[in-house]
């Protein structure tokens, strides 16, 4: 399916068209932005977690790190890692799509999952 449009590509996105081909020049920016976002809060809820994690655990019992204002960091660096392990949701287009390259036509995109 061809879309040209921020509605046209929603509606196929929810109709889980088997392709998608985005021929807007505008729109196909967008959706490799939101693409790279993706990747980048994927690699960042790893991180955060694992330095969240390995505060809380504290393996090298460094003092400072038992300390109110580290209790208080920690938890906020926690609640941020959870928090980011949905943020693909707030995009559905890259969390059901993903580009499979780019010609004259557009962009096309197909489903991350196949069937």
């Amino acid at each position: 399916m061809q879309v040209a449009s921020l509605d046209e590509l929603k509606k196929a996105v929810k109709a889980l068209e088997p392709e998608i081909v985005v021929a807007d020049e505008g729109l196909t920016k967008k959706v490799l932005f939101w693409n790279t976002l993706r990747t980048i809060a994927n690699i960042l809820v790893i991180v955060v977690l694992a330095v969240g994690i390995a505060w809380w655990a504290n393996p090298l019992r460094i003092p400072e790190l038992e300390q109110e204002w580290a209790l208080l960091a920690r938890r906020i660096i926690l609640g941020f890692g959870v928090l980011m392990l949905f943020a693909e949701y707030v995009i559905p287009i890259v969390r059901l799509y993903k580009p499979a390259g780019k010609d004259a036509v557009g962009l096309k995109l197909i489903p991350r999952k196949s069937k």
